[in-house]
């Protein structure tokens, strides 16, 4: 059976980052010359350029009798210009050109775009500009040769702010959304499939033991188990970066004891905020304001309680607001553990602990995640 492919960023839908992806439209042009064996890289970066920045991308080896690449380098209203490293470089932050250019960026390893470079004199003629990144690369799942190396994004991304200062490139930094968010995938898949292999050798390990009696690792005793929803915009925009949580609720798992709050946002909503929480937006706006929040917060919990979690995502965010919080246990790894084996989203979880998840009694996404995390943490607690 073939493997599914999200049809709109041609990714597994387990790793889709459609939700991250920006479109903005620059006024330089962009065309990325790609070697045919990064085409099919899956950690590729053209496929953004051409995507969310509108660049032309042409595939090949040998351009020189290629009429698109000829027609792409010959615009003499917007002359192009070769981003690439050399000794003959031109600062592009010092000196950029004062007048339109086409920005002909080339994608490969860097075996690669030597060759490409070599076997095509006229892209080598082509009046050559570089820069040294502001900070080193967020391609964390790649290894680059060297600090001043970075991503095929991140390279016309910054050569764009470069290109049109006065844009203020906001709107072109938000592309790398996307990037940061295949970045994020990658590495929780990969540690996740680490975590399975551990999970197995362990099993394996103990095939030959004596079986015993497993003991429960939770108490039920001061367990408090909390899920929130923030109000997130993608990296780059106006109000990107600054994440708040604005719906939270909690439940005891001894007591039954509930809390709930829905928080007014200090900035806008997110445009996609009630599409994927499925929380109305008035209601959040409509919320508490914080302080009175935080007051109500700090009075649930107990002394000795702990907060049960799956990830750390919005404890985070209110440690950052500065709230005294109780210590927290991860239920997905404590799972993870119990069982010996993964087991999915809190739902599968509940499902292979042999619980069943009782109906939500808070709204949206928050309360059926809610729900079945308390059913977890009960089978594991005592």
């Amino acid at each position: 059976m073939s493997r599914a492919y999200c049809e709109g960023c041609q990714r597994p839908p387990l790793v889709c980052i459609c939700q991250a992806l920006v479109t903005c439209a620059p006024r330089t042009k962009v065309v990325v010359v790609q070697h045919p064996r990064e085409s099919d890289n899956a950690i590729g970066t053209a496929w953004m350029v051409e995507r969310c920045l509108g660049a032309t991308r042409l595939v090949g080896v040998e351009f020189e009798d290629d009429p698109a690449f000829q027609r792409a380098i010959s615009d003499p209203e917007a002359p192009a210009i070769l981003l690439a490293p050399g000794p003959d470089a031109v600062d592009l932050t010092a000196n950029p050109p004062s007048t339109p250019v086409t920005l002909v960026v080339v994608d490969g390893t860097w075996a690669q775009a030597r060759k490409l470079l070599r076997v095509n004199p006229a892209l080598a003629r082509l009046p050559r500009y570089a820069f040294q990144p502001a900070q080193p690369s967020n391609y964390r799942i790649r290894r680059e040769p060297a600090d001043h190396c970075v991503s095929t994004i991140e390279a016309t991304v910054a050569a764009l702010e470069c290109l049109e200062p006065l844009r203020g490139g906001g709107s072109v930094r938000a592309v790398l959304g996307a990037f940061d968010a295949m970045v994020d995938h990658q590495i929780r898949i990969a540690r996740e499939r680490a975590e399975s292999r551990h999970l197995h050798a362990a099993l394996a390990r103990k095939a030959n033991q004596k079986p015993r009696v497993r003991k429960l690792p939770l108490r039920r005793a001061g367990l408090v188990v909390a899920y929130g929803e923030a109000n997130a915009w993608p990296r780059g925009t106006e109000h990107g970066g600054h994440p708040e949580v604005v719906h939270l609720v909690m439940e005891r798992v001894e007591t039954g004891e509930r809390f709930e709050a829905f928080v007014a946002p200090s900035r806008p909503l997110a445009p996609g905020f009630a599409h994927h929480t499925g929380i109305p937006t008035d209601r959040v706006l409509a919320g508490e304001d914080r302080a009175a929040f935080q007051a109500r917060l700090a009075a649930f919990f107990h002394e000795g309680d702990v907060l049960g979690v799956w990830g750390f995502y919005a404890i985070e965010l209110l440690l950052r607001e500065g709230l005294a919080l109780p210590p927290r246990v991860d239920l997905r790894t404590t799972a993870m553990r119990f069982l010996g084996r993964r087991a999915g989203d809190a739902v599968q979880m509940a499902d292979a602990l042999g619980c069943t998840v009782d109906p939500a009694w808070a709204g949206g996404r928050t309360g059926r995640r809610q729900a079945a995390s308390i059913s977890v943490a009960r089978a594991l607690s005592t």
